[in-house]
């Protein structure tokens, strides 16, 4: 563990990464700052730039790099050094996943993005980007988020969760955690 701020407590710090979990009444008052300001200055010099995603409860994730302009998605990927890409959460799953050779990403992990598998969308995407990265050198982590006792579902979504997470579903409650890991070890992560 490392530091902790007025609104941050760091999950992870390393020489090759540093994993922040920020937490606030109200998360939008993070949305409000998107782009305008580092929520780390003050406390981690080296984070130059806060980097938010437009969540739109989907499985799309897009490499961010110095030409970026579309940030409507769940997932980003990066390479770019002193960059903390954010995600912000209620109760979707907030997943971290970096790679021994630089590589990071940031994904809003809710129903959607679970049900479609957005770890592999991302995996795979990077796999595209940096032909050299393996499954092996990634690490995943698994912010806080909803857990099953406390995620109800029901009508269209509960007949298909039956259908194709069963395995995930204890009466008419969903893990998407247990889903995600699911899908981490099927990736060998």
């Amino acid at each position: 563990m490392g530091r902790s701020g007025e609104n941050f407590l760091s999950i992870l710090e390393n020489d090759k990464i540093s994993v922040f979990c920020a937490y606030d009444k109200d998360y939008n008052s993070y949305r409000a700052k998107v782009h305008q300001q580092n929520l780390f200055k003050g406390h981690c010099e080296y984070i130059k730039e806060c980097v938010f995603m437009d969540q739109i409860h989907s499985n799309k994730v897009l490499n961010y790099d110095e030409n970026f302009n579309d940030f409507s998605c769940d997932g980003l990927i990066s390479t770019l050094k002193n960059t903390a890409l954010c995600v912000l959460s209620a109760d979707c799953l907030p997943l971290l996943l970096w790679n021994e050779s630089g590589i990071i990403a940031a994904l809003h992990s809710g129903r959607k993005g679970s049900f479609g598998n957005i770890l592999k969308n991302c995996v795979d995407k990077i796999h595209s980007l940096y032909p050299h990265s393996y499954n092996h050198d990634f690490h995943l982590f698994i912010a806080a988020g909803i857990c099953a006792k406390n995620y109800e579902i029901d009508g269209e979504v509960l007949e298909f969760a039956r259908k194709n997470y069963k395995d995930f579903l204890e009466d008419k409650k969903l893990d998407l955690k247990a889903l995600v890991k699911a899908q981490a070890k099927e990736l060998g992560i």
